[in-house]
C-alpha cells in the first residue's frame, strides 16, 4: 500500500509541475497598477514582470490551484495526447518550428506520462510483487545491530539533553536548545520502540514457521509440505555464503550493495524507487544515439533531438501503461500486451521519425531499425544505473 501512496504523491507532484510549467489560462480583465512592480496593467497579467493582476488572499484559492494543477485538462492537453499517439511526427515538427501555444511542451508531457506510468505500475502490478514491495517499509528485516545502534543514538540524545539543561546557551532564546534536545530524545525513543516491536514480530514469525517437535518417543514427524524456495531466499543465501561479490570500485559501496542484497525485498523496493526518481535520465541517454543517426543531416539542433526524445519517451510510457492494463484482462492478457509492444513501438517509431525529420520512407525505415536497437541499449544502460543507485544508495 505504501508504494501506491508514494506513486499517488508522485502523480500529484507531476500534475502540479505540469500546471506550473504550462501556466493557467488568463481570465478576466484588470485595471490599475501592478502590485509587484507598479506598472500600469493592460490585461490580466503585468506586461513588465508577468505577475497576475489580482493577488488572491483566500484560503479556498489554494485548493483551487491544487485541483487545477492536477485535474484541469486544458484544450492543449486534448490536442497533444491524440497527436503524440497517432501523429507524433507532425506534433514534434510543429513544436520544433514554432507552433507551440496549442500543445503541451515535451518536458511537461514527459513528466506527466512517466509519473502516470509509475502510478499505474504501483496500482496494477501482480499481487505477489506488490505485497512484497509495498510492505517493505513496515516489514523490512531488522537485526540486533540495528537495535544497538538505535539505543546508542538514544543515549547520545539523552546526553545532549542533559548538557542543554546543565549549560543553557546565553545567546539563544530560553528553552530553545532544551526543547530541540527533548524532541531528539522523543524521536530516538520512538525508533528504539519500533525496532523492538519489529524484532519481537520477527521472532514470532520465525517460531511459527519452525517445525513442531514430535509428540512422544519414536513418533514419526508429521508430513510437511515442501518448502517453496523463492528467488529472494536464494539470493539471500548466496550473499551469506559469499558467492556474491560486487565490484563497484570502492569497498564502501561494495558493502552497501551487499547489505541491500541481504534483504532482497528491500533491494527491489529501492530499485523501483530509483527508477521513478531518475527516469529523467532516459532523455539525455537517448540524445547521443539520436544525434548519431543524423550526423550528416544539416539544419538540426540538439533542441530538435531532445523534443523528439521527450515525445518518444512519453509515447513509450503510455504504451507501457496500456501493456500493464491489458495484461490484467483475462481473455486477452496473454497475447494483447505482446502484440502492443511488437507492433506499436516499431510502427510509432517509423512514423515519428518520418514526420519529425521530414524523411523519405527508406530513410525513416532504416533509421527506425537502428533506433529500436538503440532503445534496447539505452534501456540496458538505464537499468544498470538504477540498480547501482538503488543498491548503493
Amino acid at each position: 500500500m505504501s508504494g501506491e501512496i508514494d506513486a499517488a504523491g508522485a502523480l500529484a507532484t507531476a500534475g502540479l509541475a505540469a500546471g506550473a510549467i504550462e501556466g493557467q489560462e488568463a481570465r478576466g480583465g484588470h485595471e490599475g497598477a501592478c502590485l509587484n512592480c507598479g506598472a500600469q496593467l493592460t490585461g490580466p497579467y503585468c506586461s513588465q514582470c508577468g505577475q497576475h493582476g489580482h493577488a488572491h488572499r483566500k484560503l479556498t484559492h489554494v485548493a483551487e490551484e491544487f485541483l487545477h494543477g492536477i485535474l484541469h485538462f486544458e484544450t492543449k492537453t486534448w490536442r497533444t495526447l491524440p497527436m503524440v499517439l497517432f501523429r507524433p511526427g507532425t506534433l514534434t515538427r510543429n513544436y520544433v518550428y514554432g507552433k507551440r501555444a496549442r500543445y503541451l511542451s515535451p518536458l511537461t508531457l514527459f513528466l506527466f506520462s512517466i509519473f502516470l506510468m509509475f502510478f499505474v505500475f504501483a496500482t496494477v502490478m501482480p499481487d505477489d510483487i506488490s505485497s512484497s514491495v509495498g510492505a517493505v517499509a513496515e516489514d523490512a528485516q531488522v537485526t540486533q545491530a540495528d537495535l544497538a545502534e538505535a539505543r546508542q543514538e538514544l543515549a547520545q540524545a539523552q546526553a545532549a539533553l542533559a548538557e542543554a539543561r546543565a549549560h543553557p546557551a546565553a545567546d539563544e532564546p530560553a528553552g530553545l536548545a532544551e526543547g530541540l534536545a527533548q524532541g531528539a530524545v522523543a524521536r530516538a525513543q520512538a525508533e528504539v520502540a519500533r525496532i523492538e516491536r519489529q524484532l519481537a514480530a520477527q521472532e514470532q514469525r520465525n517460531a511459527a514457521a519452525a517445525p513442531a517437535p514430535a509428540q512422544g518417543e519414536g513418533a514419526a514427524p508429521p508430513p510437511s509440505a515442501p518448502r517453496q524456495e523463492r528467488w529472494q531466499d536464494e539470493l539471500r543465501d548466496a550473499v551469506e555464503r559469499g558467492d556474491v561479490r560486487p565490484s563497484m570500485g570502492n569497498e564502501a559501496l561494495n558493502q552497501r550493495v551487499l547489505a541491500s542484497l541481504r534483504n532482497p525485498d528491500l533491494a527491489l523496493f529501492k530499485i523501483q524507487e530509483a527508477a521513478s526518481k531518475f527516469s529523467f535520465l532516459l532523455a539525455p541517454l537517448s540524445l547521443p544515439f539520436i544525434m548519431l543517426l543524423f550526423l550528416w543531416k544539416r539544419g538540426l539542433t540538439l533542441y530538435d533531438h531532445m523534443a523528439y526524445a521527450l515525445y518518444a519517451l512519453s509515447f513509450a510510457a503510455f504504451l507501457m501503461i496500456a501493456v500493464m492494463l491489458t495484461a490484467r484482462l483475462p481473455p486477452w492478457g496473454e497475447w494483447l500486451p505482446v502484440a502492443l509492444l511488437v507492433a506499436g513501438l516499431p510502427v510509432h517509431t517509423y512514423f515519428h521519425l518520418k514526420g519529425a525529420y521530414a524523411l523519405g520512407w527508406w530513410s525513416a525505415l532504416w533509421r527506425s531499425a537502428f533506433m529500436l536497437m538503440f532503445a534496447w541499449i539505452i534501456l540496458s544502460i538505464f537499468i544498470a544505473i538504477i540498480i547501482v543507485l538503488g543498491l548503493a544508495g
